[in-house]
């Protein structure tokens, strides 16, 4: 693994660059993270899923987007569209870094939703795993909403004045919902070679996308059960690891 910063001087992104054992594939694999607990949640299935992709000879790099995680810049100064464009900066990056043809996007939750709307921007995607996607922002808003009522109203679970929803202690500013709410999969239609959406349980938003995209030769829908449950919170911050979805995955994005 191979961490670094990368991208415009004035916010720079962190990175963390997995080279492949075997180079002998041209492809490279871009992680779009969720977000908030969900990110914790999944950071180390994400490390396991591109070791795994790196031993299969692919090129990957995982990232943060602006304001999160490791990168620059405060979340309270970030927009939707800065977590956009820093997908299409990373995906650049990753191609001109380990000099691949082909780009392909692995989207967990709200990274998947990011994704497609960077390849409406004009990033080139050859194929794409939507994985326990986001289908839109306000299926999004509404489940955390919702998640929000189980766990209890607190200081880290609530709407402030100023319509910042706060969950597990992960802000989102009222100007990134309503940017969210603009975005639902269902009303897009990228322009991808390949699309897997793959979950891990039945959901009424899941079965829309699929009802919408089922029609396009390129798209793929596979159910694989397996935990995920991305909001839930333990006592000892609990981690994810669903290793039917990591290996069904790695398994489509070897198919040619």
């Amino acid at each position: 693994m191979n961490p670094f910063f990368f991208g415009n001087s004035s916010h720079p992104l962190y990175g963390v660059f997995h080279p492949p054992a075997h180079p002998v594939k041209h492809k490279g694999v871009l992680l779009c993270a969720p977000f908030g607990q969900e990110y914790m949640r999944s950071h180390r299935a994400y490390r396991q899923l591109a070791m795994l992709l790196a031993k299969k000879g692919f090129h990957v790099l995982r990232f943060d987007y602006r304001g999160t995680g490791d990168s620059s810049g405060d979340i309270e100064n970030t927009s939707i569209k800065d977590w956009i464009e820093d997908v299409c900066t990373a995906a650049e990056e990753l191609r001109e870094t380990a000099n691949v043809t082909d780009i392909h996007v692995v989207g967990l939750r709200l990274g998947g939703l990011l994704a497609c709307a960077a390849n409406l921007e004009g990033l080139r995607i050859d194929k794409l795993a939507l994985w326990d996607t986001v289908v839109s922002g306000k299926n999004y808003d509404d489940e955390l909403l919702l998640e929000m009522s189980k766990e209890g109203a607190s200081r880290c679970n609530q709407v402030d004045s100023a319509g910042t929803l706060h969950f597990n202690g992960f802000p989102l500013h009222r100007d990134k919902r309503d940017a969210l709410e603009e975005l639902s999969l269902t009303q897009m239609k990228p322009d991808i070679g390949s699309v897997l959406h793959i979950v891990s349980a039945e959901s009424e938003s899941a079965s829309a996308l699929k009802n919408s995209w089922q029609a396009n030769p390129a798209f793929t829908y596979q159910l694989t059960p397996a935990p995920g449950d991305w909001n839930y919170v333990d006592q000892y911050g609990g981690i994810l690891l669903p290793q039917p979805i990591i290996q069904a995955t790695v398994n489509w994005l070897e198919q040619e």
